[in-house]
């Protein structure tokens, strides 16, 4: 958009070349990319051969075939690496994590050829080693992104120190970084955690809730190394070099060769990556005596990380940089322009108009990627961006005195962790306030984003370049395209019945969306430790199939991984019911998300064999527990038996629509399977299109007898990748084989749905993107 609207033709040429390749990295170059060229090849007709639009629809195509060829390359290294093949390979780690995925430079056996490191997960409970070469043993995984490309990682067994070369600059900012770690363990106290992350790009040391706090308060961003840490840096650099006497064209030089060496010692995140490159620009202005303009240093630095790095484009750290940025030089001019005059107007106008231009241009890709959008970003970034300055040259100062040894490390650490406790409280109080964050669908993220760039595009009146009438445009018509678009998707669904087995690890979580498009969701999967998969998967899927509401969630019984993540999905998404077997054996996940459910309003009903409710057509029935099998209680968290495992409670319901049936097991073993026979609940009803297969696939479930009787022809199987249990059995397997079923599995196949008509046929396949 800015491209079209007159911006320098350098950012032209940038946005369309980072718009194919984000297209391409994000879709592949298949069916589905083929709507995406229509928009760049519509701009062409409607404007000509002459306008801007025709450099920009090359720059699309030229992004496009870019990264699709940056793919090809990157597949060829993995594409002979077998999915859960035993590995054992040598190198070292760039960055290592205890809790995530460590990133490691393979040197020696499988993926040595890649030039792209590999992720490493780690089962030690501390990180593994930086700066030293070391030998990893484990298992090759697989996922598949959505453009079809397959993305390798590696589970490691073990990790122990071996013979072999790290090159000296990786040992070196290993080891810078561990001392500057260290310095602020010892001088920061319980706000080292966040001075890492604000100097050191290491958030291995934030509670997951407090950065949950800043996310909701809308200033996370903040926590992230950025092009506002990389200028503080830069403003520092250029201070000590200016008190030293040296001349600007010297000075702005050696600016940017420090700011370039501290970006690669954090291991160079992309929006510092961005914010180099402008330095950059802005130094071979000065050294050429010509300055260069902000939008274009802006558009150099697109340019060339898309060029180097076509693959991150599509994700959210270089999306949010680079319209965080363009809002700022776009809208702070403007809205500087029209303030009125007053006291103060200096020191007043610059960090709102800031705030207000990023939070403009960066709210559409936040509904995007993560959902929601915080409404108080920009109080949020009034209240600490001046904190954050003044603390970090602080955290900086602490580090250099602490690591040379100079007197009053002590002193300038106890300023720094004041600031930051200040930080960390209001970021708190500020994530507390009821309605900080609006949920957006990514849908709707989409279609806001087209019908506000519309009238920019297309109008070519005289008039419309006045700002203000732009704005109303732009909000007019992103509010008209918002609503045909809801209306289009709404009806896109319609008709047809939809079971989602989310791929939630060593869990369940089914979700099924009726014909009218409302939905249930049967568990909510795993959360162990600090791992909640109802949060990073279950919600994210929800939110980008543009779920408003969960009619019902009906949770089996309340192991943790199936109930884990429920108190998650309860504070994320309204809720109408609860339905449950009755019990609860005081597991962390059920007795949270009974709480939620308690503090959100949402009833908790009991159910049972017999039990039954129809909605848009689709009649849902649970076949267990039975009352008798129960030894009932009316008092949901009464342990019935201390001696029975809760997945003898486990619910079973069969979904019927017309011809098409849908059969969920929760975690029922054979036992359950005979009783249900023996009830003539499954016998002589014929066979179901899908069943999800009881206990992850377990060999106590889903036995020979039951597969006789309802005949899947779809057989959905949830279970993590390279888990302890060795679920899915390969003797269920062999049965659902025999019994013609196609199986699907989360572990192999991620996400996976079937969709079914009330004909009952029906088809099935892994969910792109999941």
């Amino acid at each position: 958009a800015l491209g079209v609207t007159g911006a320098p033709p350098v950012l032209r040429v940038a946005v369309g070349f980072a718009a194919g390749a984000a297209s391409s990295t994000a879709v592949g170059v298949g069916p589905a990319f083929w709507p995406l060229l229509a928009a760049p090849l519509l701009i062409l007709l409607l404007r000509g051969l002459r306008s801007p639009a025709f450099s920009l629809t090359l720059a699309f195509v030229a992004g496009v075939g870019w990264a699709a060829a940056d793919a090809r390359a990157r597949q060829r290294c993995t594409r002979e690496i077998a999915d859960g093949a035993r590995a054992a390979v040598g190198g070292y780690f760039l960055r290592s994590s205890a809790a995530g995925a460590s990133t490691f430079r393979v040197v020696s056996g499988a993926g040595s050829e890649c030039r792209e490191p590999a992720r490493v997960y780690s089962r030690a409970a501390s990180a593994p080693p930086e700066g030293e070469f070391v030998a990893v043993e484990g298992r090759w995984f697989a996922t598949r992104r959505a453009n079809g490309t397959k993305s390798i990682y590696l589970s490691a067994s073990s990790v122990r120190t071996a013979e072999g070369d790290v090159p000296w600059r990786h040992r070196a900012a290993s080891a810078l970084r561990q001392r500057a770690s260290a310095a602020l363990e010892d001088r920061l106290g319980a706000q080292a955690g966040v001075a890492s992350a604000l100097v050191l790009a290491d958030r291995e040391g934030i509670p997951q809730e407090l950065w949950d706090a800043f996310a909701r308060s809308g200033s996370a961003h903040l926590l992230s190394i950025s092009g506002f840490h990389v200028g503080v840096v830069a403003a520092l650099l250029g201070g000590v070099l200016s008190a030293a006497g040296r001349p600007p064209r010297s000075r702005a030089a050696a600016t940017a060769v420090g700011v370039w060496c501290y970006v690669l010692l954090i291991g160079a995140p992309t929006s510092a990556t961005r914010a180099a490159w402008m330095t950059t620009a802005f130094v071979v202005g000065r050294i050429r005596r010509t300055p260069a303009q902000a939008l274009g240093g802006l558009g150099l630095s697109m340019l060339l990380i898309s060029f180097l790095r076509p693959s991150v484009t599509s994700g959210a750290g270089f999306q949010l940089t680079v319209a965080g940025t363009a809002g700022i030089l776009v809208l702070s001019k403007w809205i500087a322009s029209v303030w009125p005059a007053h006291r103060g107007r200096r020191w007043i106008v610059p960090p709102v108009a800031a705030g207000i231009g990023a939070s403009i241009f960066t709210a559409p890709v936040l509904a995007y990627h993560f959902g929601q959008i915080p409404l108080l970003s920009l109080p949020s970034s009034i209240l600490l961006t001046p904190l954050v300055a003044a603390a970090v040259p602080g955290v900086i100062l602490t580090i250099f005195m602490d690591v040379l040894s100079i007197p009053g490390a002590a002193v300038a650490g106890a300023g720094s962790e004041g600031l930051l406790y200040a930080v960390v409280t209001v970021a708190a109080a500020l994530g507390e306030v009821p309605g900080a964050t609006w949920t957006a669908t990514p849908q709707e993220a989409a279609l806001l984003t087209i019908g506000g760039l519309l009238p920019l595009v297309f109008w070519r009146a005289p008039w419309r370049r006045r700002p203000w009438v732009r704005i109303v445009a732009a909000v007019c018509s992103a509010w008209a395209v918002l609503w045909l678009g809801q209306t289009a998707l709404s009806l896109a669904g319609r008709g047809r019945m939809e079971v989602v087995a989310v791929d939630v690890g060593q869990g369940d979580a089914i979700a099924v969306r009726t014909p009218a498009g409302r939905w249930t969701l049967v568990d909510a999967g795993p959360r162990f430790g600090d791992a909640d998969a109802g949060l990073t998967r279950v919600v994210p899927y929800l939110r980008a199939r543009g779920v408003r509401r969960l009619e019902a969630i009906v949770l089996s019984h309340p192991d943790e991984d199936h109930a884990g993540g429920l108190a998650s999905v309860l504070a994320a998404v309204p809720v109408g019911v609860v339905l449950g077997p009755g019990f609860g054996g005081g597991q962390r996940g059920h007795m949270d998300g009974l709480e939620e459910a308690r503090r959100a309003g949402v009833p908790w009903r009991r159910v049972q064999a017999g039990d039954e409710w129809t909605m848009d057509g689709v009649s849902f029935r649970v076949l267990a527990p039975t009352p008798e099998g129960a030894e009932a209680s009316d008092d949901r968290d009464q342990v019935p038996s201390r001696t029975r495992s809760p997945n003898d409670w486990s619910v079973v319901v069969r979904a019927s629509w017309g011809d098409f049936d849908v059969l969920l097991m929760g975690d029922a073993d054979d036992r359950i399977e005979r009783a249900l026979l023996n009830r003539a609940d499954l016998h002589g009803v014929g066979a179901v299109e899908v069943l999800k297969v009881g206990h992850h696939g377990s060999a106590t479930s889903t036995s020979q007898e039951f597969l006789d009787a309802v005949a899947p022809r779809y057989a959905l199987i949830s279970a993590g990748a390279r888990n302890r249990y060795g679920h899915p059995d390969p003797t269920v397997l062999a049965r659902l084989e025999r019994a013609g079923a196609h199986i699907w599995r989360t572990d192999r196949q991620g996400t996976v749905s079937v969709i079914g008509r009330k004909d009952g046929s029906a088809t099935g396949g892994a969910a792109r993107g999941w």
